[in-house]
């Protein structure tokens, strides 16, 4: 038995079952033996591949999409630029390079880097070593926001894969109502996991409206920690200005239905089984961003695809240019990986993209 299972088993049998939040939490970031505190997820080696890894086109025009906002703010003299789960810090570094056709943006950046696990920092550092400016790690949003501030200072947050493995609560309707779904040991005996329901309707917890009359057994997911983190950058850009995106897969109205995953390996396992081993996460739901920002006063440039938004940014015409020097072994890469990304059978419908900014008056492209 791994040190976490027996962790986590311990915990069941002393406290009793637990919220499915809490054993993602428990799976994902224990301080001693959680999942991206001890492995280098990312990439063909690990356990799965996130969009920077496939091409550098993705942050290169990432990279340009902020120097448009830039641009359009009448260039602030001084930018923050966040990433919150910041990788291998691939991102961060086709983002800087593609920068360097703007030398007057990429020379008035400040990185921050929200980051907790101390072998990615090793790796992060690595990846940004040709970055000339200054470079800060944070081990919380908070931290790093309240770092942002400034006079003439605007803030950039980038969230690329970070809200999907924020933990989320799961509540499924029964007869007499909505329960929470939790995690117990099997009362057959073992030390196995299994899901059962809490024996109790919620109380303290308000559906929303349009899902009171969801089908019996229905499952709605809610991520607390997520709606958090949207107010708090919010708040920061409307009251410090700036601009953020989000990048993930998810979905855009109120839905009932259980998306939680595990993957290791590059497939899919059994999420109880393989607890500090697997990549835990649930598709993310844009609408709840998006109506936080917009109670908040942030403009919302509504969600749109990754295929629509990369394709806006030029992504064709970028492969077009790269191809005329290029190697034929080179050309099948590159054009392998723009598939990949906006292909609709591959990342390009499933992959959401969502843009707030602090002005209504900046148009963006993208959307």
């Amino acid at each position: 038995m791994s040190d976490l299972k027996a962790h986590l088993v311990k915990l069941i049998k002393f406290n009793g079952p637990i919220p499915i939040s809490t054993f993602m939490t428990e799976a994902l970031t224990n301080p001693k033996f959680g999942y991206y505190l001890n492995k280098t997820p990312f990439g063909n080696d690990g356990d799965f591949i996130t969009s920077p890894e496939i091409s550098q086109l993705f942050g290169e025009l990432i990279g340009l999409w902020f120097a448009d906002i830039w641009l359009k703010m009448d260039c602030p003299q001084k930018v923050h630029l966040i990433e919150l789960g910041p990788g291998n810090g691939t991102l961060l570094s086709d983002l800087t390079r593609a920068l360097s056709i703007l030398p007057s943006f990429k020379n008035n950046i400040e990185l921050h880097l929200v980051e907790a696990s101390p072998k990615l920092i090793k790796i992060q550092k690595y990846a940004l070593s040709n970055f000339t400016g200054k470079i800060t790690w944070h081990e919380t949003v908070s931290e790093a926001l309240d770092a942002s501030k400034g006079i003439d200072a605007s803030t950039f947050v980038l969230a690329n894969e970070f809200f999907d493995a924020l933990p989320i609560r799961q509540f499924q309707k029964c007869d007499h109502g909505w329960h929470e779904r939790m995690v117990n040991l099997d009362p057959k005996g073992g030390d196995e996991f299994i899901y059962m329901l809490s024996p109790f309707p919620i109380q303290n917890f308000k559906i929303p409206k349009h899902l009171e009359e969801a089908a019996i057994h229905s499952i709605i997911e809610v991520s607390p920690m997520a709606d958090s983190l949207t107010i708090i950058i919010s708040e920061h850009l409307k009251k410090n200005s700036g601009a953020a995106l989000f990048i993930d897969y998810g979905y855009n109205e109120y839905l009932t239905g259980d998306t939680l995953q595990a993957v290791k390996k590059h497939k899919y396992v059994d999420l109880l089984r393989h607890p500090g081993f697997a990549d835990l996460s649930s598709h993310v739901n844009f609408r709840k961003i998006s109506d936080i920002a917009k109670n908040i006063g942030l403009q919302v440039h509504e969600t749109t695809s990754q295929q629509k938004f990369l394709t806006d940014l030029g992504i064709n015409e970028r492969v077009n240019k790269l191809r005329k020097k290029a190697t034929p072994e080179q050309i099948e890469n590159l054009l392998s990986g723009v598939n990949r990304l906006i292909s609709p059978k591959e990342m390009g419908t499933l992959f959401k993209v969502l843009g707030v900014t602090s002005d209504p008056s900046v148009e963006v492209i993208g959307f």
